[in-house]
């Protein structure tokens, strides 16, 4: 093998070393992210990484790009939909940038994982607001809907919220007691209580004060079933879940997107709102079912043992 060839190989190990670096656990992450959008993400981390780009700045990017493709599905034409589709997409990748940067920089920050969160809501909720006034224009066809859009776009919507809700938790579980790689929602919520107690009478802290005020109310949300916190063997919980987590994903918010982004292609809602609103949900009805048998289970093997 010769110099050059030894050289190039020597360079894919280290762009690959950091790929690796830059990426969560890949069980913690949606199909669709890892294999789609995290490559493509990663294009965009090699540029920003030299830069003083900031992982908060990216976020702000994902926003304002995601606000854009809504103002495209707002004018409601067959090639306004398509831009709106692709700017979709490109915000999805750009939502992976930020952590990933963060990672490898090792600068991210728990106010930042909630300015993320908080850019997720940000766009999905102007893209669901720029698909009601697209719609409103007549050039797509709605007539299908028994009564007004308006109303499947909202029922649409707190699906969306409530399968991204159950995702996350069943995630952030799956990685605390079934992997040990960071703590349980039970803990999150402590740990972010304890920040706010910490900042509560700094008064520079108002931005902090709020985003941490919202995730608690969010990880209530979450908890609001909980009175203590559960304890799990931790290779008998990965056994048990392992396939469980994979299932899950195929109603995150990453499927969600690509469900929007291939209706806004095809320029036909009835694929968003017959997968949102029917498919997703019976999928998440049973598969909660399974989980919440699945972990009772799990508790009385414990308590067996």
């Amino acid at each position: 093998m010769s110099k050059k060839d030894n050289k190039f190989k020597e360079y894919n190990k280290q762009v690959f070393k950091e790929y690796k670096k830059s990426i969560k656990h890949a069980i913690f992450d949606e199909t669709l992210t890892l294999y789609i959008l995290r490559p493509i993400a990663f294009i965009f981390v090699k540029l920003f990484y030299p830069t003083s780009i900031t992982p908060n700045q990216v976020s702000l990017m994902t926003t304002i790009t995601g606000i854009l493709s809504a103002y495209f599905f707002s004018r409601g034409d067959v090639v306004s939909f398509v831009i709106a589709g692709s700017l979709y997409f490109l915000a999805m990748v750009l939502d992976c940038v930020d952590g990933m940067i963060a990672r490898l920089k090792n600068n991210g920050t728990a106010v930042g994982r909630i300015i993320d969160g908080v850019s997720d809501y940000i766009v999905g909720t102007s893209v669901y607001l720029g698909m009601g006034i697209g719609f409103g224009k007549g050039l797509i066809n709605v007539k299908f809907l028994p009564f007004s859009y308006w109303w499947f776009l909202a029922i649409a919507a707190i699906s969306h919220i409530i399968h991204a809700m159950l995702v996350d938790y069943y995630r952030a579980e799956f990685m605390a007691h079934g992997l040990g790689k960071q703590k349980s929602t039970w803990e999150e919520k402590k740990k972010f209580t304890d920040e706010l107690n910490k900042i509560k009478n700094q008064k520079n802290k108002l931005f902090e004060k709020i985003l941490i005020i919202v995730y608690l109310g969010y990880s209530q949300l979450q908890l609001f079933k909980m009175d203590d916190q559960e304890v799990y063997d931790r290779e008998t919980y990965y056994k048990y879940n392992k396939l469980l987590i994979r299932l899950w994903f195929w109603i995150g918010p990453t499927a969600s997107a690509f469900i929007i982004m291939i209706s806004a292609f095809l320029f036909r809602p009835i694929v968003f709102f017959v997968f949102t609103i029917g498919i997703a949900n019976i999928y998440m009805i049973i598969l909660w079912i399974i989980q919440v048998k699945t972990n009772k289970k799990i508790l009385i093997k414990n308590k067996k043992l």
